[in-house]
């Protein structure tokens, strides 16, 4: 679901919606995104941020997250991505990623 790239909608998002994982970029139009990850921790949604910020100051409770920098490879985030949802090692497309150079 998404992109929101405001943060009323992205915490509305937060709330109501069933979710597996979530990206969230850490400027959401001038505004930190902190308040919608008090909102997925709460119902132990697990997250990663991804962010054009690698040096922003990220809330002590949240560094466990995974931050990934833009530019990134798409490799790096499929491998997060698995991690996160706790995907397998053999997960179809990561194998198929990796064997076929697919990027």
């Amino acid at each position: 679901m998404g992109p929101v790239g405001r943060l009323e909608s992205a915490m509305q998002m937060a709330r109501e919606r069933a979710l597996d994982g979530a990206i969230l970029d850490i400027n959401l139009n001038g505004r930190p995104c902190f308040p919608v990850c008090a909102i997925l921790s709460a119902r132990r949604i697990p997250f990663v941020f991804l962010t054009g910020y690698p040096d922003a100051a990220v809330p002590t409770e949240y560094r466990w997250a995974p931050l990934i920098a833009k530019p990134f490879e798409p490799d790096e985030l499929m491998e997060i991505l698995a991690r996160m949802l706790g995907l397998p090692q053999d997960w179809p497309l990561l194998e198929q990623r990796q064997s076929s150079g697919w990027h």
